[in-house]
């Protein structure tokens, strides 16, 4: 994976209370694994590395993901890893998710459960520029030596 990234949880799984922390963390990394068709193939060691826990572990919460309906798990063969294949509800590449929509200027977006009270983007003052400058002459000057 890329390093800089992060690995979304989608608030479906966040908030399964029939889920343990790990399996959580082991579907976030499958969810970031998983292209456009929800199919991951990640080495079980890989998800060992990458989750810092031990291999048994790992396969406990692959485990319970897929008893939960979340992964279907396939053996590709010996020497291979297996193919996980993401429930396409929680795929995060699939164009038809529930986006909120991005306040303008002009427009405003009313309060929602996940946004507070009044989702606007953050304006930039029209003179920030000047004042900008402004700022760092003066600052300039406080540093200036005494000749």
């Amino acid at each position: 994976m890329i390093i800089g990234t992060f690995a979304p949880i989608p608030n479906k799984i966040l908030c399964r209370k029939d889920l343990s922390h790990g399996a959580k963390l082991c579907c976030a990394r499958l969810i970031q694994y998983a292209g456009k068709d929800g199919k991951a193939f990640p080495k079980l060691t890989t998800l060992v590395d990458e989750l810092g826990m031990s291999k048994r572990a790992v396969q406990r919460f692959l485990a319970e993901l897929e008893e939960n309906g979340l992964i279907t798990t396939k053996q590709r063969g010996r020497g291979q890893s297996n193919m996980y294949a993401v429930d396409k509800s929680i795929v995060i590449h699939i164009p038809n998710l529930d986006v909120p929509k991005v306040a303008t200027l002009d427009t405003p977006l009313l309060a929602t459960p996940e946004m507070p009270k009044l989702a606007t983007p953050y304006r930039r003052k029209e003179n920030f520029k000047k004042e900008l400058e402004k700022i760092t002459a003066g600052l300039v000057h406080n540093m200036r030596m005494p000749r």
